[in-house]
């Protein structure tokens, strides 16, 4: 129960997170250095958004001795890669017909998008670096190195866009 309770605490600091993100974006915090400090902010707010995931997960072990045991772990990486894609799909096609207004609405939902995306992208890691080196690593060096590639994964992937 104990576990459940951080779980539940750490979901509400995303929320949290999500409206002081919005907050600061509304008043345009700024140093005067421009692009460099929006990069370590985005940088810095992956990495506390994937850190937070990672304290779910690390929670989870606690409370379930066949978390990232059960053999449905030897199949994820492929199923999650599948509902990452449909995901893609299913947003670009959303955001192609009326879902862009709805978003720039309700601006709740993009921060929504961005969990669910960054969630699946850290269990897909998750399962990768499981499937790699379960049999060497323990639950809690597999989330910690999983977090640590999912921020990495992410800079990458915002650098090249």
């Amino acid at each position: 129960m104990r576990y459940t309770i951080y779980q539940v605490i750490v979901l509400a600091g995303l929320v949290l997170l999500a409206f002081v993100t919005e907050q600061l974006e509304a008043v345009g915090v700024s140093d005067g250095s421009g692009i460099f400090l929006y990069i370590i902010g985005l940088l810095a707010y992956m990495a506390i958004v994937v850190g937070c995931f990672s304290l779910i997960f690390y929670w989870q072990t606690k409370k379930s001795e066949t978390f990232l045991i059960h053999p449905i772990w030897e199949k994820m990486p492929v199923i999650i890669s599948i509902v990452f894609f449909l995901s893609a799909v299913f947003l670009i096609f959303l955001m192609e017909f009326g879902g862009y207004e709805l978003v720039s609405e309700y601006r709740g939902l993009m921060y929504l998008l961005i969990y669910y995306f960054i969630f699946i992208l850290n269990v897909m890691v998750v399962a990768m670096v499981y499937k790699t080196s379960r049999s060497e690593l323990t639950k809690r060096q597999i989330i910690e190195r999983s977090g640590i590639l999912t921020v990495g994964v992410l800079a990458v992937i915002w650098f090249v866009i």
